[in-house]
């Protein structure tokens, strides 16, 4: 039977491939996880879509086969089986831009049902208004530093040898590449907060925050050139 699933997927596009795994490997993960066991004598806290970024004091949460450490799978497009009530903050870095709106707003919904109250929801995502205003105000010294941050400086050998034609193309980089599916900036993120019962919503900077335990931003220059910090409570 492997086989012939092999030989079937071998015939389809690798971007429809790709697709398919992934739901495969979803449908698989959500079937055989059961409901994150919490230590209730500590507090509790989510680094949620950790990737390769794995925080010890945390629980790490990102999809149920991934490359990297994590300590609980979750596909964070359907309901977390996490209990009510039960966390004391999440903080989350470059994930919620790999979601849709639609996906996102259900997932606030999902952080606000199991955060304890006055828990504080610290995001980071790539803040496309900073794209927007400078590519309005023609401000290319911004774009070569972007593109000297992104591109001429990576360590990834495939971005390091790429160039940046126009500004354009870096909009078209943070809202479309590495499957980027929703834009951000602060007024939509507060829209968002807020519509799913969010509090006290605000735009901190890079390790500055209510909760100590939460100030866990990469310290990377490139992120923080491009990035959207946000607090919220619950």
């Amino acid at each position: 039977m492997r086989k012939i699933v092999l030989a079937f997927l071998s015939f389809m596009p690798k971007s429809l491939r790709s697709h398919i795994i992934f739901e495969m490997q979803s449908s698989i993960g959500r079937m055989i996880t059961g409901r994150l066991k919490l230590d209730t004598t500590k507090k509790n806290y989510i680094n949620l879509g950790c990737g390769d970024t794995y925080i010890p004091s945390q629980i790490n949460i990102d999809f149920f086969f991934p490359k990297f450490k994590i300590d609980y799978g979750s596909d964070l497009r359907y309901p977390l089986k996490i209990d009510s009530n039960s966390i004391d903050g999440i903080f989350t870095e470059h994930t919620l831009e790999h979601l849709t709106y639609d996906q996102n707003d259900r997932l606030m919904a999902e952080c606000f049902r199991i955060m304890k109250p006055g828990a504080v929801f610290r995001i980071l995502v790539p803040d496309v208004s900073l794209f927007a205003n400078n590519y309005a105000a023609n401000n290319k010294a911004w774009f070569d530093e972007w593109e000297r941050l992104m591109f001429i400086n990576s360590e990834s050998k495939e971005r390091a040898a790429r160039k940046l034609s126009t500004p354009m193309e870096a909009i078209s980089f943070v809202t479309q590449e590495y499957y980027h599916m929703a834009c951000w900036d602060f007024q939509t993120m507060k829209y968002y907060l807020e519509k799913n019962g969010f509090k006290n919503v605000t735009n901190p900077t890079w390790r500055q925050g209510k909760d100590p335990e939460l100030l866990k931003d990469l310290d990377s220059t490139d992120r923080k050139y491009v990035t959207l910090y946000v607090e919220a409570e619950r």
